[in-house]
């Protein structure tokens, strides 16, 4: 038995080697949506942001990223143009404002699986599809000044949760594409409750990004 462990603990390691890409410096655009109001008074609820953050790879199907991200949301809400006027069925004649509109930013930890699907012998690299789940401490700041009767801003911390399914490719030894498809719980709404009648979650999430491995 000892003789059959050694050789697969041999091989093991050597797999680990060999795919482990070690310390990486990441950074990527996403944009998120809510689901699809049917009216015609209200946009759907959207955020952008950005993020930047170091991960390291601990086995080379596992790694850590922790990092931050920052960005801005906004929802535009129609009003009814006097010189236009209101349709009998309720429709809004009139102009499209960002009412509620703001910025948000956030410290997160990431956990990343990864699973090899192909290699890139020119760039003697793995290609993966990856599974992250990430949590972040988040910061929103809601714009008043568009809001009946409110002036200055109103901000609330909280926990949000993301899930990205994505697919990393390699462009040479060092640097590195990814695209991904996702879900969060991100929702502005919670700022102001008394404030905002919409629903302002964007659960729906794709992105783009790239990482640089730093030191293997």
């Amino acid at each position: 038995m000892k003789k059959l462990i050694i050789p697969l603990f041999i091989l093991f390691a050597s797999l680990c080697a060999t795919a482990q890409e070690g310390h990486k410096l990441n950074a990527g655009i996403d944009l998120s949506f809510g689901m699809p109001y049917f009216s015609s008074d209200r946009k759907n609820p959207v955020a952008g942001g950005g993020s930047i953050g170091y991960e390291y790879d601990f086995i080379f199907f596992f790694g850590i990223e922790a990092g931050f991200r920052f960005g801005g949301f906004n929802q535009k809400v129609g009003y009814t143009d006097p010189n236009i006027g209101q349709g009998e069925s309720g429709e809004v004649y009139g102009n499209f404002e960002d009412i509620y509109r703001g910025t948000f930013w956030a410290p997160y930890i990431a956990p990343k699986l990864y699973f090899p699907i192909g290699y890139d012998d020119k760039n003697d690299r793995a290609r993966y599809v990856y599974l992250e789940n990430r949590l972040s401490y988040t910061r929103m700041n809601l714009n008043l000044d568009k809001i009946t009767n409110m002036e200055g801003s109103a901000h609330k911390y909280g926990l949000q949760y993301e899930i990205r399914a994505g697919y990393q490719f390699p462009v040479n030894e060092r640097w590195a594409i990814n695209a991904w498809l996702g879900y969060n719980t991100f929702n502005f709404g919670r700022i102001k409750p008394d404030v905002i009648k919409f629903k302002n979650s964007t659960p729906l999430q794709i992105g783009i990004g790239f990482n640089y491995i730093i030191k293997q």
